[in-house]
């Protein structure tokens, strides 16, 4: 990077944009045809040489009561600098239907890796299906930012959960839950998965082995674009 020192976010972020490149493709999908994709920890290493320059980051959840009785899930992204901090914020589009987990596993997946990219101002991949997942309801507005003084400083992330970032509890569940309802409902089709995931990641078995958020990613890219096929 640039030698000279930024005194502001926005001058931080400039140096940064001038010389990043873009996040690597390193997913591969196999449904319903071979292709590669940006992996969360593939922007997160595009990102590293921001910490350089003295930006961190969080990525948060929040959560809205509607007029309706339901509640729009919002994921917050905040950039930190010095004493200054961006904020942005990506609403969840509301989800109905028989795949409203699926759904949200996918929604979740995508939201954090695509509103990195935004907030940084780096290339990643486009997903038809994760645009249309974390596409605001019809009468919310688009993605909110605001520009404040931080009273804390965010702790620095370690390197090895940038290089593989651990899956959350949540987003493994609901990816269990799929594997599980597509071995019900098509178990040939749960059979190759789980083999294109112990080929890929060298284990010996699904159960027990979705640990890190590029598993997460892998299962659910497998799965999404199997429903595609067979929608």
């Amino acid at each position: 990077m640039a030698t000279k020192q930024p005194s502001t976010l926005s001058e931080a972020l400039a140096i940064f944009q001038s010389q990043v490149k873009a996040a690597d493709k390193n997913g591969k999908a196999k449904f319903p045809q071979p292709r590669t994709y940006s992996l969360l920890e593939d922007v997160l290493k595009a990102l590293q040489p921001a910490t350089e320059l003295g930006i961190s980051h969080t990525q948060t959840f929040d959560y809205l009561p509607l007029e309706n009785g339901k509640t729009l899930t919002v994921l917050i992204t905040t950039l930190y600098f010095k004493n200054e901090k961006l904020e942005s914020k990506l609403p969840l589009r509301e989800l109905s239907g028989n795949n409203v987990y699926h759904d949200l596993g996918i929604a979740i997946t995508y939201s954090r890796r695509y509103a990195l990219a935004a907030a940084y101002g780096i290339g990643s991949e486009h997903d038809d299906d994760a645009v249309a997942l974390t596409q605001p309801p019809a009468k919310e507005k688009g993605t909110d930012r605001t520009h404040t003084k931080a009273k804390q400083k965010l702790a620095p992330v370690s390197e090895q959960a940038k290089k593989n970032p651990p899956i959350t509890t949540e987003a493994r569940n609901l990816i269990k839950d799929q594997l599980k309802e597509l071995n019900k409902t098509n178990p040939d089709k749960a059979k190759e998965i789980a083999a294109a995931f112990i080929k890929e990641f060298k284990v010996p078995r699904v159960t027990g082995f979705i640990t890190e958020a590029r598993h997460g990613e892998f299962l659910s890219h497998a799965i999404s674009k199997l429903e595609e096929t067979n929608g």
